[in-house]
């Protein structure tokens, strides 16, 4: 399942490289009402695949929601939630379902760089242990094990099985963009899950496609997700100190300094962080024009 809004070529090179895969599965192309030629673009492609058109913009968490309930009614075991901005390898699929009964979620390793055939991508941080609640990244560009058991596994491409992702609810839409995935994980290890890392499966990753990762709206909905994620998984005071906040204050502090010291863009983007916060200690959820 691919999750297209206002990138339809990302989306398409998405799509092509899955189904040149190895393993074929059935596609879905969910469009989260894009608002440029996104649709004329896939109705113009010639290899199969199913289009689910939704009216609006719902997020990353409503549009694959939309996306998974279709899954369902046809009857599907699991589902491969791909960003846009991915290109699988040939073998990402089928290496990660010769590991699918051992993981109720799991990710592939995946790399980053100026293009998918770059021969210098580099691994990026996709998985944590989460001893006591700090994070301890897993990192690993292959090796004789191929697959990791892990506490946290990032979005970008992730298989599901169905039945832990219905037995705990889909992705919650109040994050709208950024940190559903990392709820929907914890919420299924939480219900004794097991979530996996498989090292030996490969997906590059363009990262941003959908929203640029250092505009002042990205930042907004991560700041404000981060404090959304942590006080609903750590609702007692004292382990959001110990866990969550020393970090929140920093960037609070950082965000402060850059309006100050500043440029008209750096203050525009440090007020988006403090803006965040501000929203996430409220309890404020979902889309926002704002930034």
């Amino acid at each position: 399942m691919i999750l297209n809004w206002n990138c339809a070529d990302d989306t398409i090179r998405c799509l092509r490289a899955v189904l040149g895969g190895s393993h074929v599965p059935d596609v879905i192309v969910v469009d989260n009402g894009s608002s440029d030629d996104s649709i004329g673009k896939l109705d113009r492609v010639a290899e199969p695949f199913t289009l689910l058109r939704l009216d609006r913009n719902l997020g990353y968490a409503g549009g694959m929601n939309a996306g998974i309930r279709e899954a369902e009614a046809r009857g599907a075991d699991r589902v491969w939630l791909l960003n846009a901005d991915a290109v699988p390898r040939p073998d990402a699929l089928a290496t990660l379902l010769r590991h699918a009964d051992r993981f109720d979620v799991s990710t592939s390793l995946q790399t980053t760089s100026a293009a998918p055939d770059d021969p210098d991508a580099e691994p990026y941080v996709v998985a944590a242990m989460l001893p006591n609640g700090k994070v301890r990244p897993v990192r690993c560009a292959g090796c004789d094990q191929a697959a990791h058991e892990v506490d946290m596994v990032t979005g970008a491409a992730l298989l599901l099985r169905l039945s832990s992702v219905t037995g705990v609810g889909l992705f919650d839409e109040r994050f709208f963009h950024y940190k559903e995935e990392f709820d929907l994980v914890r919420r299924i290890a939480d219900a004794g899950g097991r979530i996996g890392f498989v090292c030996a499966s490969e997906v590059w990753h363009q990262r941003g496609a959908s929203l640029s990762g250092s505009s002042p709206r990205a930042r907004y909905y991560h700041h404000r997700n981060e404090v959304l994620y942590v006080w609903k998984h750590y609702p007692h005071p004292w382990r959001r100190l110990l866990i969550g906040e020393p970090i929140h204050y920093k960037n609070v502090a950082n965000a402060l300094f850059r309006i100050a010291a500043g440029g008209r863009a750096r203050r525009r983007s440090s007020l988006a962080v403090l803006a965040g916060y501000w929203d996430g200690v409220r309890g404020i959820h979902g889309p926002t024009e704002r930034f």
